[in-house]
């Protein structure tokens, strides 16, 4: 919340780590990605995150803060700051799809795109470039706003609680 960014992206979470905050993703070409934000390791330096001693094993590291729910979250929020201030234009789900896909993929694509917000969307890339956009990062993008939708009133799509984010939203509110 410090960042002024809408909570719904807590959902970004639950999409990255299910919410298990000791969760080691697969090895890419970047080292692991590690924690409930799935951070790796270039990523969470450029955040203020610590690495531990064992970044390049697949193993949950007691101090690798990428595992340390606060530090790791606040470092989240600036990463998606940054997102959001730059050619995203605050489209929340451009913005999802460069926390996924990297920041760096989507804006080249969004700069070959009109100069007018209004036509530099989500919907706009999917149109112009759907070929070149990893089909992980389309789903990871719905499964985020699905999640996001059902979060705002989950009785209405038969889930027995109230919306995990009110006291987020409420907060902001104020």
């Amino acid at each position: 919340l410090a960042e002024q960014l809408p909570p719904h992206f807590f959902y970004l979470a639950l999409q990255e780590s299910n919410f298990i905050k000791d969760i080691v993703g697969p090895q890419t070409r970047y080292g692991y990605a590690k924690g409930i934000w799935q951070f790796i390791p270039k990523t969470a330096i450029k955040y203020g995150l610590r690495l531990g001693p064992m970044v390049k094993l697949k193993k949950y590291d007691p101090r690798d803060d990428r595992f340390k729910f606060e530090k790791a979250t606040t470092a989240a929020a600036k990463y998606l700051s940054d997102i959001y201030n730059t050619e995203a234009q605050a489209s929340g789900l451009l913005v999802m799809a460069s926390y996924n896909w990297g920041e760096h993929n989507v804006r080249d694509l969004i700069l070959k795109m009109p100069g007018n917000p209004k036509d530099r969307n989500f919907w706009q890339l999917l149109s112009s470039y759907k070929k070149k956009i990893p089909n992980e990062t389309y789903n990871y993008v719905f499964y985020i706003f699905s999640a996001a939708v059902i979060g705002e009133n989950p009785k209405l799509f038969g889930f027995d609680f109230d919306n995990p984010l009110n006291d987020a939203i409420n907060e902001m509110n104020n």
